[in-house]
Formats: structure tokens, C-alpha cells, sequence
């Protein structure tokens, strides 16, 4: 065979080698692509986080003060520490109010709150009202209100200023009679023994009465005392009592407003 023939031939060979190691390798990385997994970013988009933001604050609270002004549903309260506080209330609100009274709108059946002039040991013994405060019964009977808490009997130390006297414990119950200047105070211990106390009234007892009022009786110039729970600062109110301010003034709570 001629060189000229051989070398042609090499040729054609080598361009076969080279076309078929070409195609071992497209074949390869063909293989190699169809056998890896599509690479991923992490799943960050298919994880829902459980963590939320923590509700408001919360707790049972109660405003006492002067109603400085009253917008719609919302109160601005001057409290008795000179301190701004707001109230909101609904249409779900309890409102009731305090008002002066007399001798004739305590009525048999009755709900009763007599604060003695001293304190006096009751358990049906006489008792001298200092002020006497007349209430409806709810679901005809007269929820009992939260004892005192009971002062400290620790003496003060030497030297310093005697402790104000503690203020007699209210007769809290259900008028069972008004005979003249005598009011049969009904009432119930906690162990459910039932006592009778006759209350003597004179020129300075005070009365007042609490009523069921509406949220149009939320007015400037009122003293409240409003209960709920606190939202952000502000008072989501439950019940609200209003009484009459004294002076521009409020008494503390539970106090009735001055005069007859």
C-alpha cells in the first residue's frame, strides 16, 4: 500500500477517535446532569415561623378621679394623683351613679351599706349611722362587699407619728324595717347566721343612693371610679360608677357626696 493511501486512512481514524470521545463525553455529562438533583436554595420559603407577637398587656385595674372631658366612647380621667388616665366604654358597660339621698328612699327589701360614726361592735348590737348608702338588690338578694383589709397591729416605733385611726367597719345587708329613726339592717356572716341590727339615723347622717344609669349620664365635671382590664395603657371599663364631685373635688372612693 502507498503512503499516500496510508495516510489518509490515519486520518479518517483519527477523526472518528476524537468525534466518538466527544460523544462519550456529551453522553457523560448528559448522564451526570439527568442523575444530580437540581440543587435547591434552602426551603425558607416552605417554613411558616410558630413564633407571634406577644398579646397586650393585660390586667385587672381599676381609674378613680375627675371626668376632665368625655369624646364619643372615651374618657379623659384627671386621677386622684393628678395623672392623666384614659377610660373607654360600650354599649356592654355597667353604669350606675351615686346621688344624694334621704331617710325616705330607704325601703324595706332594700340593699344597705351603714358606716357607723366609731367603731362599734355590731353582731346585732345598736349602731349610730355616720352615712347610710341605699342600693337595688341584684336577683333579689344583696352581694356582700369585700371586707377590709385588716390594719397592721405592729406598734410604731418610738418617736414617730401615731397612725391615723382605722375607719369603722361598714354593716353591709337588706333593710328588713324602718321604724322612725330606727333602720333593722339584716345580714349574714360568713358562715351563713343571720343577725338583725338596729341602725339609729340623726340630722347628720348622710344618705346617697346608687342607681342604674345610662352612658349619657357620663359627664365633664363627674367623679368615677371605673373598672376592667388594661389594653395598652388604657382601660377597657367593665362598670363604671359616677358620683358627684364636691368643690370640683372627688372623695375617695365608697365615700358618699357631702350633705343630706
Amino acid at each position: 500500500m502507498s503512503a499516500s493511501c496510508h495516510t489518509p486512512r490515519l486520518t479518517r481514524f483519527a477523526i472518528l477517535a476524537v468525534t466518538g470521545a466527544t460523544a462519550l463525553s456529551v453522553a457523560a455529562c448528559g448522564s451526570s446532569n439527568q442523575s444530580s438533583p437540581t440543587s435547591t436554595s434552602p426551603s425558607i420559603s416552605t417554613v411558616t415561623s410558630t413564633t407571634t407577637s406577644p398579646p397586650p398587656a393585660k390586667g385587672e385595674a381599676q381609674v378613680n378621679g375627675l371626668i376632665a372631658s368625655v369624646a364619643g366612647n372615651s374618657i379623659q380621667v384627671t386621677k386622684d394623683d393628678s395623672t392623666n388616665a384614659t377610660v373607654n366604654f360600650t354599649a356592654t358597660t355597667k353604669v350606675t351613679e351615686v346621688a344624694p339621698a334621704t331617710l325616705s328612699d330607704v325601703t324595706s327589701g332594700s340593699c344597705i351599706s351603714v358606716r357607723p360614726t366609731k367603731d362599734q361592735s355590731q353582731g346585732g348590737q345598736p349602731v349610730t349611722a355616720a352615712s347610710v348608702r341605699v342600693s337595688p338588690s341584684v336577683n333579689g338578694t344583696c352581694p356582700r362587699g369585700k371586707e377590709p383589709t385588716a390594719g397592721s397591729t405592729t406598734p410604731a416605733p418610738s418617736g414617730s407619728p401615731a397612725p391615723a385611726p382605722a375607719k369603722p367597719k361598714p354593716l353591709q345587708g337588706s333593710v328588713a324595717s324602718v321604724t322612725g329613726n330606727t333602720i333593722t339592717v339584716a345580714s349574714t356572716d360568713g358562715s351563713g347566721n343571720t343577725t338583725q341590727t338596729p341602725v339609729t339615723v340623726d340630722d347628720q347622717t348622710k344618705y346617697s343612693k346608687l342607681a342604674t344609669a345610662t352612658p349619657e349620664s357620663i359627664t365633664q365635671g363627674k367623679c368615677v371610679n371605673a373598672r376592667g382590664a388594661l389594653d395598652n395603657g388604657t382601660l377597657q371599663a367593665t362598670s363604671i360608677k359616677l358620683r358627684t364631685a364636691v368643690d370640683g373635688k372627688c372623695a375617695g372612693p365608697g365615700q358618699p357626696p357631702r350633705g343630706h
